[in-house]
């Protein structure tokens, strides 16, 4: 219920702000339909001409809509009022060899009834006299919008929508679609014939109850309903011996159900975006504009806009954290605007039924909560992404976090074409991101299995190219890092005696010398290291001779260029000396550590300290190597 408020009230806010949006295409009893069929005509009922609309970007409609016709499925015949399918407007059906009798038998009594109210205005009379000649599909066929010869064409014809215009000889044409009063009067017929009403448990008001509520919530999903339960044919599954009718569960007025399902559908339209196979809709409301704030799961470079930009400049890690602690600040105080902030997935269980994945809501009381778990996310994801400014030849570091959308894909994908992509069904990517968003707004730890993915699909460098797997690298980093204290920092630690972590950066160093010397002769190609990268992972001990052995003609040539590199190996292995000798020799199956050691070293080969040099006086940028 706390969700369907926050809608309602979400509604409320946009209706009195005159959202043009909003306003256009999801006001009360209204629904919106492609409408490719133009049909004119004259002010005496006659029809006047009739056309057909092509371009697929004008064919869309805002269109009156009656609870049940809004929520129609299967072969129940519930028309619209005005604006529908051509088998529902056309009477002569019968000399085109259509079975549509029932279907336009229900729409020409709904607007009969609506032409004989109050509210039945002069163009519906219209619309009405000339239907009720039964001449509308051989008015179409005279104007080649139908070719009855084609059975298939004729069928997928009478399955579009007609739109309504009525052409007038001393006054401009009437738009029947555009005209917000037909709206109106459609509004306060169907409310005067309204039924039976009660307590609606969204609003706490009295009012006309709704008993089949909208679909085409999500347009990729548009027979799937949100609220929707067969009372008749379940009525053990929906009571369960509880009640003794459904109002006694829950009862939603027509009004409510409006509200709710159009400023859902306003919502995805505006600013929802998908996630794998679900849809993810992350928004703030108040009295002031709707607030998009999917941007919160993105990484930290599109998080902050460009006033933040610094953020990402920073030179160490403990300036990163200073700078993104006063940017999340601001960004509290930002949200000071919405009266209630909700995030919200949904996914199609069935072709006919939409479901809630993911649902969680923040009062202004606990914005705080939520902006501090969204700066300790980026502070604890925080990894070196530097990139090289091919203009100035020097690397330019960048400290961010990752999207959640990126570790899932890269946990979740491979390789194709140069472009990680997840293989089979949509619906692994998105459960993967279902997951990861806790993380986020919750401040939960990333899901065990995503981390070992990361890692596992490191170990394999030969299955990406040079730039997705060195993104993949820094990814892993991100996500691990808070798992392994005292090595999971982007500045190389020296002092540590880690196995895992300094036999990384030994293969680093492997890995560095073997390339400069072939970037030297003029050779691209994978080094040794990268080759037997995995196999290094599993038994480090046995490959590491192994590669020594195969780097050793390449120190040769670089001769003095690769005694600093020689230095660092000398180091490393100093460090793995003070662990115990069984330990060692036991070494096998090297976890994230590695990849952290790896990365590190790899890194400061473009960040060398001898190497830095100062632009503009405020922060450092390093030359390559």
């Amino acid at each position: 219920m706390s969700m369907m408020d926050l809608l309602y009230r979400t509604y409320e806010y946009a209706y009195k702000a005159n959202d043009t949006q909003l306003m256009e295409h999801y006001l009360i009893s209204q629904t919106t339909a492609a409408a490719p069929i133009e049909l004119w005509i004259s002010e005496e009922g006659e029809f006047a001409d009739a056309g057909y609309i092509s371009d697929k970007t004008r064919q869309k409609i805002s269109i009156p809509c009656t609870e049940k016709s809004a929520g129609r499925s299967g072969t129940n015949p519930y028309p619209h009022p005005l604006f529908d399918k051509l088998i529902y407007l056309a009477g002569d059906g019968a000399a085109y060899q259509l079975d549509n009798q029932k279907a336009h038998c229900a729409y020409m009594e709904q607007l009969r009834a609506w032409r004989q109210s109050e509210w039945g205005s002069d163009c519906v009379k219209t619309v009405y006299s000339y239907l009720e000649k039964n001449t509308l599909l051989h008015d179409l066929e005279r104007k080649g919008i139908l070719d009855a010869s084609e059975p298939a064409e004729l069928k997928k014809r009478c399955n579009e929508f007609v739109r309504i215009g009525i052409r007038r000889d001393f006054q401009a044409d009437r738009e029947l679609w555009k005209e917000t009063c037909i709206q109106e009067d459609f509004v306060r017929w169907l409310r005067s014939a309204q039924g039976e009403g009660g307590l609606c448990y969204i609003s706490g008001e009295e009012g006309a109850l709704s008993e089949n509520h909208p679909k085409a919530i999500w347009n990729i999903h548009a027979n799937a309903k949100l609220i929707s339960a067969n009372e008749k044919e379940n009525r053990g599954l929906v009571f369960s011996g509880r009640f003794e009718t459904s109002g006694q569960a829950v009862q939603v007025s027509y009004e409510a159900s409006q509200k709710i399902h159009n400023a859902l559908k306003w919502l995805i339209q505006k600013q929802g975006k998908l996630i794998g196979d679900k849809m993810l809709v992350a928004w703030g409301t108040g009295p002031q504009e709707n607030a998009d704030l999917k941007t919160v799961f993105d990484g930290t470079a599109d998080l902050f806009d460009d006033e933040d930009e610094e953020i990402i400049n920073a030179d160490t890690q403990a300036e990163f954290a200073e700078r993104l602690k006063a940017a999340v600040f601001r960004r509290e105080q930002d949200l000071r605007h919405n009266e209630r902030i909700g995030f919200l997935v949904l996914e199609a269980a069935t072709p006919g039924r939409l479901s809630v994945s993911y649902y969680q809501e923040f009062y202004p009381v606990q914005y705080s909560e939520l902006v501090q778990n969204v700066g300790r996310w980026h502070a604890d994801h925080a990894w070196d992404y530097s990139v090289f400014d091919s203009d100035q030849k020097i690397w330019v570091r960048r400290i961010q976090s990752p999207s959640v959308f990126e570790i899932a894909r890269f946990a979740e994908g491979t390789e194709k074409n140069g472009k990680i992509e997840v293989d089979k069904d949509r619906k692994i990517e998105g459960n993967a991101i279902l997951r990861l968003l806790p993380c986020v707004t919750e401040g939960r730890a990333v899901p065990g299995d995503i981390a070992r993915k990361l890692v596992q699909k490191s170990f394999y460098p030969l299955c990406y190219s040079k730039k997705n797997w060195s993104k993949l690298l820094k990814i892993t980093c991100s996500v691990i890092r808070v798992n392994f204290k005292e090595v999971g920092t982007m500045d190389i630690n020296r002092d540590t005696i880690d196995i895992h972590y300094n036999y990384g950066r030994w293969l680093a160093c492997a890995h560095e010398m073997e390339r400069r010397a072939l970037q030297s002769a003029g050779e691209d190609r994978a080094t040794n290291a990268m080759r037997l990268f995995t196999k290094f992972a599993e038994n480090p001990n046995k490959y590491m001779g192994v590669i020594q052995q195969k780097i050793l003609v390449y120190e040769t040539k670089l001769g003095q260029k690769a005694l600093w590199l020689k230095n660092e190996k000398y180091a490393i292995s100093a460090n793995l000396q003070k662990n115990p000798l069984e330990a060692l020799v036991g070494a096998r199956h090297l976890d994230g550590r590695m990849i952290l050691g790896f990365e590190a070293q790899m890194e400061s080969f473009k960040h060398k300290p001898e190497n830095r040099r100062q632009s503009g006086g405020e922060k450092y940028v390093y030359t390559e190597e």
